[in-house]
C-alpha cells in the first residue's frame, strides 16, 4: 500500500488530490522530545480523515526521559483516532551508546504497549543495524533507504524508498513509503468505518457541538443516535468560519461542487454559498444556501 508521511513542513496539502492519486496511508508528525507539538496537527488530522485516508502518528525521539517522552506524545494524540501503530521516530544517538538509545527506545515502546498502544519503530537501515541492539529488534520496523528496490533489512511493515518525492495535492517535496498491512493496528486492517462520518464527529467537537447528554461525541465513524442528535442541531450559514465550514468545503470540493480559488478556508463566503446552493439542488433539497441537518446528511453520503 502506498503511503506518505508528513509534517509542519508540508503545508496547505490537498488530500483529496493525495487520495485520488492513489496513497492509502498518511502518517503524520505528532510530537518530538518533551515539549514540541506539530502546530498542523490538527488541520492535517482533520483534511487527511475527511479524504478517508488511513492515518498514523510519529514521534521524533530525543535524549529525553522516554517515559516523559511517550506520555507527552500520547497527551497530545489523545482523542484523535490512528488506524496504525504508533511510531517511535529514531534516528540520531545524540551522544548516547547503542545500549542508551536502544533503552531509551524500549521504555519508550513499553509505555506505549501499557496503554494499550501498538508501537512501530522508524529509522533508516543503517542506524537500525548499527545504533540499536536486539533489546528493540522484536518491534515492528519501519525502515528508510534510499536509491534501492528494497532495503538491507530482513523483516519490515514500512519502507520508505524516498525522501524528496513529488505528488499530487503536495506542494514541495514529501516522503514516498510502501506499506505492508502489518502497519495496522492489531497487524490486520480495522473493521471498515465511515471516514466521512468519523470526520464530521471530529470536527463538531472542535466547535463545541453535543448530544442531548451535553457530551462530545465518540470518534467512531459510526452514524448512530448520538451523532444524529448533533446533525439536528446544525445551522451553517454564510459568514461562518469555523472547522466545520472547512468539513463542508471539503465534502463539497470531494463530491465535484466548486469553492472558489481559496478551496476549503473554512470561511463561509460567496462561493461557498454558490456550491451549497448547487448541491442542495443536485439532492432534490430547497436551495436556500443554509447548512442545515438535510443538506448535512446528504453531504456525509
Amino acid at each position: 500500500m502506498r503511503g506518505i508521511d508528513i509534517a509542519s513542513y508540508q503545508q496547505n496539502i490537498d488530500f483529496e488530490k493525495v487520495k485520488k492519486s492513489g496513497i492509502e496511508i498518511v502518517y503524520i508528525k505528532a510530537t518530538q522530545g518533551i515539549t514540541y507539538k506539530n502546530p498542523l496537527l490538527e488541520s492535517q488530522y482533520s483534511g487527511a480523515m475527511a479524504a478517508g485516508l488511513k492515518i498514523g502518528f510519529y514521534h521524533y525521539l530525543k535524549a529525553n526521559d522516554p517515559t516523559l517522552e511517550a506520555k507527552h506524545f500520547l497527551s497530545v494524540i489523545a482523542g484523535l483516532l490512528s488506524d496504525c501503530k504508533l511510531v517511535i521516530d529514531v534516528e540520531e544517538a545524540l551522544g548516547q551508546t547503542i545500549a542508551k538509545t536502544s533503552s531509551n527506545v524500549r521504555i519508550f515502546a513499553n509505555y506505549l504497549i501499557a496503554n494499550g498502544k501498538e508501537p512501530c519503530i522508524y529509522t533508516g537501515d543503517y542506524f537500525y543495524s548499527n545504533n540499536l541492539d536486539n533489546s528493540v529488534k522484536d518491534i515492528p520496523l519501519w525502515v528508510a533507504h534510499y536509491g534501492v528496490s528494497k532495503p538491507d533489512a530482513a523483516n519490515y511493515i514500512g519502507f520508505q524508498y524516498s525522501e524528496s518525492g513529488k505528488g499530487d495535492g503536495i506542494n514541495g517535496l514529501v516522503d514516498l513509503d510502501e506499506f505492508s498491512s502489518g502497519i495496522f493496528i492489531s497487524s490486520i486492517q480495522p473493521i471498515p468505518v465511515n471516514a466521512i462520518v468519523k470526520a464530521f464527529q471530529h470536527v463538531v467537537n472542535l466547535v463545541g457541538l453535543v448530544d442531548k447528554n451535553k457530551d462530545k461525541l465518540i470518534e467512531d465513524g459510526i452514524e448512530g443516535a448520538h451523532t444524529n442528535e448533533v446533525i439536528a442541531k446544525i445551522l451553517v450559514i454564510k459568514g461562518a468560519n469555523n472547522e466545520l465550514v472547512m468539513w463542508v468545503q471539503q465534502r463539497l470540493i470531494a463530491l465535484g461542487f466548486n469553492c472558489g480559488k481559496t478551496g476549503a478556508d473554512s470561511y463561509f463566503g460567496s462561493n461557498t454559498l454558490i456550491a451549497v446552493k448547487n448541491f442542495q439542488i443536485s439532492r432534490g433539497l430547497k436551495s436556500d444556501g443554509i447548512v442545515g441537518p438535510l443538506t448535512i446528511t446528504q453531504l456525509l453520503k
